[in-house]
């Protein structure tokens, strides 16, 4: 039989989460919310530098 991984939310599994389990699970939850933002907001600096040099380089034409 396979060992199975613990995943980051194994304290959701019981059945009565105790004040600090919950600002585990809850700060995990927020973690991942923050690194999600943080890659978006990476790829609209991208975008906006981007559309920034092709403005530049229409503009010296």
């Amino acid at each position: 039989m396979k060992r199975r991984k613990k995943t980051e939310f194994y304290l959701l599994r019981k059945r009565s989460l105790s004040e600090g389990d919950l600002f585990i699970t809850d700060y995990i939850r927020t973690k991942q919310r923050l690194e999600i933002l943080e890659e978006r907001l990476t790829q609209l600096n991208n975008l906006i530098n981007d559309k920034e040099i092709l403005v530049d380089d229409d503009k010296k034409n």
